[in-house]
């Protein structure tokens, strides 16, 4: 289970200049005009302004808190500018328009979108988003992901641990995880007005302990169903260093892979150790111990390092897969269009890079540099995969 950092730290020093860039993946941003359209409803989920917070009353009894502030484009840049956070990526959190049901979630969603990205196009370089959804109907939701990911280039979808009370894992929703896979983007998951509030009753608990247990159930349920088996590209990003999914991954995970399952749950092929491997979380802990947990078990090492052409590099060790972050030559080109995600290339270690490249070359592969040694006891080559992609071979002699 990797970890999607809330403040994701890349730092690396070269000659002349240092690097420093941080971003913040969950950031909320609300849009005033759908708090006020609330806060004149009288049915829920309806609201009401009180010293300069609007509170939503929500199913199940709920009330959620959502300050004007939280609206307020200038003071989130003044946040960000205090705690040297370079980008947010934009949310619109609590209380989601999916909780008003048809057509009308819908139409709120799509507004509440348009409202991010004209935030995006006024701030170049600050701000990214996450899609807003209504839910009301599948082929509405579905485009208007399309919308936001292929036009507005949002970097993936904004969900919540429940849909107005029904679980993530229900069969209504795999069409729109279908569709969220082919796109290669993320989800991003945040808790609402959980699904059992049973001894509940002190506002204090929910935010404060039936939020996460909302986004625990939501994800083991969605672990169970086999989503994660029938759409392997799926990723999600579960809030709050996963809510309680890291302390009992282990042990749920055990009780799911031993029992037969039920009609109505799938019978997972793979380990459900597998399905957990999907899921990201982030690092928004509110205590040191527990961050420090989360780190330990997911955490990747970085090391700061100097390449025997004198440059600076980042090294990032993700459970034994290394990625390398050094500055580009002024000769690299530019990507094939923006934004541009990916990675430079990828390396691969043989042992014997002479018989490796003859197997490839018989099976033809296109070599874009040939094997050559770069240093003593050190031959590389490079091979061209589709996409332009190229993929290192690596020869290492101790």
């Amino acid at each position: 289970m990797p970890v999607a950092y809330k403040l994701v730290r890349t730092r690396f020093e070269l000659e002349r200049k240092r690097i420093l860039v941080r971003i913040d993946v969950h950031s909320h941003l609300n849009y005033l005009p759908y708090l006020e359209y609330l806060a004149g409803r009288s049915a829920l989920p309806k609201g009401v302004l009180r010293g300069g917070t609007y509170f939503t009353s929500c199913t199940g009894g709920y009330e959620h808190a959502s300050p004007i502030t939280h609206t307020d484009v200038d003071q989130k840049l003044r946040a960000m500018e205090d705690l040297g956070i370079g980008m947010s990526i934009l949310s619109h959190g609590m209380p989601g328009p999916e909780l008003l049901g048809g057509q009308e979630a819908d139409d709120w969603a799509s507004r509440i979108n348009d409202h991010l990205a004209q935030v995006i196009e006024s701030n170049p370089g600050k701000f990214q988003a996450w899609a807003t959804l209504g839910w009301g109907r599948a082929e509405r939701t579905i485009a208007e992901i399309d919308r936001c990911v292929n036009q507005l280039g949002f970097k993936g979808v904004y969900i919540f641990s429940n849909i107005n009370q029904k679980t993530l894992d229900s069969k209504e929703f795999w069409p729109v995880y279908k569709h969220i896979e082919s796109l290669g983007v993320a989800m991003d998951m945040h808790p609402t007005a959980p699904i059992n509030m049973n001894g509940i009753d002190h506002r204090p608990l929910v935010p404060g302990m039936a939020f996460m247990f909302d986004t625990t159930l939501a994800t083991v349920r969605m672990v169970m169903s086999g989503v994660f088996q029938e759409y392997p590209d799926l990723k999600l990003i579960v809030p709050h260093t996963g809510g309680i999914v890291p302390f009992i991954s282990g042990r749920v995970g055990r009780m799911i892979d031993a029992w037969t399952s039920p009609d109505n749950w799938a019978d997972l092929s793979d380990s459900s150790q597998v399905s957990f491997d999907k899921i990201y979380v982030d690092t928004v802990a509110h205590s040191p111990a527990a961050l420090e947990y989360c780190y330990q078990m997911f955490g990747a090492e970085i090391k700061e390092s100097i390449q025997s052409d004198g440059q600076g590099r980042v090294d990032i060790d993700i459970n034994g897969l290394v990625v390398f972050i050094a500055q580009a030559e002024d000769t690299t080109p530019d990507g094939p269009h923006e934004p541009y995600v990916g990675l430079d290339h990828f390396g691969l270690r043989v042992e014997n890079l002479d018989v490796a490249a003859a197997d490839l070359k018989a099976k033809g592969a296109e070599f874009s540099m040939e094997p050559k040694d770069l240093r003593p006891g050190l031959r590389i080559a490079f091979v061209r995969a589709p996409g332009d992609v190229r993929i290192e071979l690596l020869e290492r002699r101790e």
